[in-house]
């Protein structure tokens, strides 16, 4: 389904999601009694629908409020005309950061979901370039997550357009400085010059953010990007992304527009794992209260040792994405490490 207008999702759709989420607000007191009742019945002692339904709620009261206090924002930026300036700018940040905060603070309490960074890396000044892999819906919300409370960075996002559905994440991170992209093949070079446009001017507290694999990782389609490579004659390519089970396939062009863009920035790997088993909400449900906690690890590169040639930043990012690969089966098999509590515990 294409996206509607700005103006259709301003006027329509947003007062619309606000609306039902209020009623369902109201109902919560209903909703959360029904789904205990539902785990009772059918014995469930983890209460995974108690759990889910009462997340729910809370999401839907950091959505209420995220929108309330946006057109607050609005209102006192002058009815929008200095929304990008330096002071909307930063409480819009500290918006954020707080529905960040509220967010994992439920996450936590519900699903008691943890984070245990191995070898933490202590938060020194300087623009970062990071390059995450994508597994899982709450992948990118934890990454941005321990950027901002863990680093107290400002990051700087490209994400999938089909994520402006969402009217919180649609006006706050329009207001932002982030790029909303498509998969398109005849607006590549346009994707690619946004791209380098917004890692362009990064400040010492500033983190540009960038997941090169563009899809959430699952095992079809880790076999159809390799299909993909074959099909364009990328034969070398394909066999390297064969031999990475739990990764997909990274794409070089954006990579390498936010390098050429940034050459002063550090080069910053994510790698995590757990996210990629919870891809849809019945894995979701199934999984909860997680036995396991997301187990994260941040390789920061200096720029010295980030290639600069076309090739060989192509060759140097295949290597990384094949030691990321290495690093989740790893962590897959090993024990469990003692968690560190979610993002107030990342670097």
């Amino acid at each position: 389904m294409p996206l509607p207008p700005r103006i259709v999702r301003r006027l329509v759709l947003g007062p619309l999601v606000l609306g039902l989420s209020l009623a369902l607000i109201a109902l919560a007191p209903a909703l959360v009694l029904a789904a205990g009742v539902t785990d009772l019945i059918l014995s469930r002692r983890r209460w995974q629908t108690t759990r889910v339904v009462a997340f729910a709620e809370a999401y839907l009261c950091v959505e209420v409020a995220g929108l309330l206090a946006l057109f607050g924002l609005w209102i006192a930026s002058g009815f929008g005309v200095a929304i990008r300036s330096g002071r909307m700018q930063r409480a819009h940040y500290a918006l954020l950061r707080g529905l960040l905060a509220a967010t994992n603070g439920a996450v936590r309490r519900m699903f008691h979901m943890k984070i245990w960074i191995e070898e933490r890396p202590e938060p020194r000044p300087g623009p970062i370039l990071v390059f995450s892999r994508h597994a899982g819906p709450g992948n990118s919300l934890m990454l941005v997550g321990t950027l901002m409370i863990g680093y107290r960075r400002s990051p700087r996002i490209v994400m999938l357009a089909k994520l402006q559905w969402e009217p919180l994440f649609d006006t706050m991170l329009n207001r932002l400085p982030n790029r909303f992209i498509q998969h398109d093949a005849k607006n590549r070079q346009r994707y690619v010059d946004m791209i380098a446009e917004l890692a362009s001017g990064l400040g010492d507290e500033d983190a540009f953010v960038l997941f090169p694999e563009g899809h959430d990782f699952t095992y079809v389609k880790r076999l159809r990007a390799i299909a993909h490579l074959r099909k364009r004659g990328h034969h070398d390519a394909a066999l390297k992304a064969e031999r990475m089970e739990r990764v997909l396939p990274p794409k070089h062009g954006g990579v390498m527009a936010a390098i050429t863009a940034a050459p002063q920035a550090d080069v910053v790997f994510v790698a995590h794992t757990v996210l990629e088993d919870i891809g849809t909400f019945r894995d979701l449900w199934r999984r909860v209260p997680f036995e396991a906690p997301i187990q994260a690890r941040y390789w920061r590169i200096p720029p010295a040792e980030v290639p600069r040639d076309r090739e060989e930043l192509i060759e140097w990012l295949f290597e990384w994405w094949r030691r990321i690969d290495a690093w989740i089966d790893q962590r897959r098999t090993a024990p469990h490490p003692s968690p560190a509590t979610a993002w107030e515990a990342a670097p």
